[in-house]
């Protein structure tokens, strides 16, 4: 396999994964708009709900931090550094996402020994006997998805940089 082929697989990987967080979307909705009116109308509140409402906020986070990256529609503020010159601007762009890079590999990396020990230790929350570590898990992998898309804006670039963008 070669290097674009990896790049187009994680696009798609990316864009799945987001589909799976409108879906937690729209699930969440239904969920809360049932326990609502369950509450008001029947007095009877579904049980755990809130635990299901977390979990689906869990999913729908860490399902588009890859995608939104790939599409470069995280908040960046650019004002200022619009005005420095070209290679500046590009070292800053590397730099960027290369602290950023780092900083969710160790969250991938802390978030997965998260999800071994509370697979090890079988938590679940007081509502629901669903437990927690898959949850864990789909955090730990949403990262890495993120931390994917980061290795493909540094090498672009890079690439960029050094004037082969058509390489990637």
């Amino acid at each position: 396999m070669n290097i674009r082929n990896l790049v187009n697989t994680t696009g798609i990987f990316s864009y799945i994964l987001a589909r799976l967080g409108c879906l937690a979307l729209f699930m969440m909705m239904g969920l809360t708009v049932v326990d609502v009116v369950m509450r008001h109308a029947l007095n009877a509140p579904i049980l755990g709900s809130f635990e299901i409402t977390r979990y689906l906020i869990v999913i729908l986070i860490f399902s588009f931090v890859g995608y939104a990256q790939s599409q470069k529609a995280h908040v960046s503020v650019d004002i200022f550094v619009n005005t420095f010159p070209k290679k500046a601007q590009s070292f800053i762009e590397l730099f960027n996402y290369s602290v950023s890079l780092i900083v969710m590999i160790l969250i991938t990396w802390k978030g997965y020994e998260k999800a071994l020990e509370s697979m090890a230790t079988g938590d679940k929350p007081m509502n629901l006997p669903i437990p927690e570590f898959p949850f864990v898990f789909f955090l730990a992998f949403g990262c890495g998805i993120m931390c994917i898309e980061l290795a493909r804006d540094i090498l672009r670039t890079v690439f960029k940089k050094l004037g082969k963008e058509n390489n990637l």
